[in-house]
């Protein structure tokens, strides 16, 4: 039998064979059996089959032996776990753990009992650094705060400080922070958790330094720790940080501020420009025409700053905006508009937008959900836009076509 790669296969190995094999109960182990046989007995619906095969695997020098045994260390059945746990205490040298801790990672969240964590934890500083590296993120999570007490100074810092997990960076920085340690070194390049409670410990003048910061979070707290942090944000020079934090301290008074880059050659200002205005002046003026920009994040971003104020833009200018001719990103801000304004406009502008290449599956999903609430709906389109639907109809599926037409109102 070939032992599978990655040994945390065998968990779905074991569901597997016990779903195809939960008929078959009542059957007793045959005296021969090859280790294909052996190994679906190991995982059998039946608890005596799996008792038997655990006593035979006890003796088996074969590679998928102890991977099957250690499944059967967190079986349901307590005659089974016990000998198959007396059987994985004699084959488990360090070797061999280091090569099951994938696995071992994965069984120890079965709820049966802490027997797997805690072979886990005695063997963790034996095998410290590849239970660090564990592929699985909450074994891996699991091995990092097991490892606090096992690791350096040094070392905590440079996970805190570059781990791509932010949880893992999280568990270092605060394992350091309760100490008192290296609170400045985090504070510039932790985990955006970690550098807020950084920022506590070090006091307003750090958070001064720090109102303009690329994380939300940190600028908040920031914010909370200095006395009128617009005013700080007036006076710094312009960056994203700087925008950012304006928009969500200023005044309407700031609202030039923020509308002059609107203009600016970077997305990520104008961006941070936009999100700003909907705070200090949620009906400006100057934000509806960057429904045209060419950048996606920045229109989504004027999406929201526009949904629910029709009076800033009117339906006819939303309509031309999706035409083909425009990029995709422009046209379906429009369709999102439009579909906000109320529900006869969302359904005309999804049965448009069905034969479009680019926006059919957005409006495909959107028709679905309108058909799903459309007997709560108790208004009635203006006759004309009635009309279009229904002529909009005669292109669709005949039953797709017959619902909605059910769903419109009745002339009366």
């Amino acid at each position: 039998m070939n032992e599978f790669e990655d040994v945390r296969q065998w968990v779905e190995f074991d569901a597997a064979v016990r779903r195809a094999s939960w008929y078959r109960r009542g059957r007793r182990l045959a005296r021969r059996l090859s280790r294909e046989e052996l190994a679906e007995a190991a995982c059998a619906g039946d608890g005596y089959l799996r008792e038997a095969a655990v006593e035979r695997l006890a003796h088996s020098t074969d590679p998928e032996a102890l991977p099957l045994l250690l499944i059967r260390c967190v079986d349901w059945v307590r005659q089974v776990r016990e000998a198959a746990r007396a059987a994985v205490v004699s084959k488990l040298d360090n070797s061999a753990l280091r090569a099951m801790l994938p696995l071992i990672g994965i069984l120890r969240r079965r709820e049966v009992d802490d027997w797997m964590t805690t072979l886990l934890r005695d063997a963790l500083p034996s095998v410290l650094d590849a239970a660090l590296a564990l592929e699985d993120r909450e074994s891996r999570r699991w091995a990092h705060r097991e490892a606090l007490g096992l690791l350096s100074r040094e070392r905590l810092l440079e996970i805190a400080a570059t781990h791509p997990d932010f949880v893992v960076r999280a568990i270092c920085g605060d394992a350091l922070l309760d100490r008192g340690e290296c609170v400045s070194e985090l504070l510039a390049a932790g985990a955006p958790k970690v550098r807020v409670r950084a920022l506590t410990l070090l006091g307003p003048d750090a958070a001064v330094a720090h109102l303009a910061d690329r994380s939300a979070a940190v600028r908040a707290m920031a914010q909370v720790l200095v006395p009128d942090p617009a005013a700080h944000y007036r006076a710094l020079p312009v960056s994203f940080g700087t925008l950012a934090g304006l928009g969500e301290t200023g005044t309407a008074a700031d609202a030039a501020l923020l509308e002059r880059h609107l203009a600016d050659d970077r997305p990520r200002i104008r961006r941070a420009a936009v999100r700003g205005l909907r705070r200090v002046a949620p009906e400006s003026p100057s934000v509806p025409p960057l429904l045209t920009d060419p950048s996606p994040a920045v229109t989504r971003q004027v999406v929201t700053f526009l949904r629910g104020k029709p009076a800033l833009t009117d339906v006819p200018t939303l309509r031309a905006l999706l035409s083909p001719g425009h990029p995709v990103h422009t046209r379906r801000a429009a369709a999102a508009l439009l579909r906000d304004r109320d529900t006869w406009l969302r359904l005309h502008t999804d049965l448009t937008l069905l034969p479009d290449p680019d926006l059919a599956a957005d409006a495909h999903q959107d028709l679905h959900t309108w058909l799903h609430h459309s007997a709560a709906t108790y208004t009635t389109p203006p006759p004309a836009l009635a009309a279009e639907i229904t002529t909009l109809t005669t292109a669709l599926d005949p039953d797709l076509a017959r619902r909605i037409r059910f769903a419109l109102p009745k002339p009366t």
